[in-house]
C-alpha cells in the first residue's frame, strides 16, 4: 500500500484477472507515479480514501462493495466521482449509498469497479486478501448492466 495524501493510507484491490491497490485521495498529481509503483507490485488500479479515511473511488472508476448481501457504494459527498456508469448501476440495479471506511474492503464479500471503459469489473484481490470474483451480486449487476446497455446504446 502507499500513502498518497497526509495521514491517510491505501489498499490494493485486484479485479478479476487484474490487481488493484487503494491509495488515498488528494494527490492526483502523484497518481501516475503511484500507478507505476502499483503495477510493479502487480496492481492495476488504485482505490482512494477521502480525507477522513472513508472509501472514495479509483483513479478513474467508482467502487461498489457487498456487505452481508447488501450492495453499497460511497456517497457523492464522500468525494466520489459522479460517474455515468455508477449512476446507471444505481438506476438499473440499486445500491445503498453510504460512507464506508477504507479498511472495510477486507470485510467485503464482493467488490467491483464501474466506469465507461470497464462497465462492471469484479475485483478478486485487495492487497493480499483474495475474493471470489465475480460473486453472485456482481454477476447479476454485470448482466443487468449489459442487458440495459444493449437496449439503449445512449442511456
Amino acid at each position: 500500500s502507499a500513502a498518497a495524501s497526509p495521514r491517510l493510507r491505501g489498499r490494493a484491490a485486484k479485479p478479476a484477472g487484474k490487481t488493484l491497490t487503494p491509495l488515498v485521495a488528494g494527490a492526483w498529481r502523484r497518481v501516475s507515479a503511484k500507478t507505476a509503483k502499483l503495477r510493479r507490485h502487480g496492481a492495476d488500479e488504485a482505490i482512494f480514501a477521502n480525507t477522513v479515511g472513508n472509501l472514495c473511488e479509483g483513479t478513474g472508476s467508482n467502487i461498489f462493495c457487498v456487505y452481508d448481501g447488501e450492495l453499497v457504494t460511497p456517497t457523492l459527498e464522500s468525494g466520489a466521482l459522479a460517474g455515468v456508469t455508477r449512476a446507471l448501476v444505481l438506476e438499473w440495479f440499486g445500491a445503498t449509498e453510504r460512507d464506508v471506511p477504507l479498511d472495510s474492503l477486507f470485510e467485503a464479500e464482493e467488490i467491483f469497479l464501474t466506469s465507461t471503459t470497464r462497465d462492471v469489473q469484479a475485483i478478486h484481490r485487495v492487497d493480499d486478501h483474495t475474493l471470489a470474483a465475480p460473486g453472485p451480486i456482481t454477476s447479476q449487476v454485470a448482466k443487468t448492466f449489459a442487458a440495459h446497455s444493449a437496449e439503449d446504446l445512449n442511456p
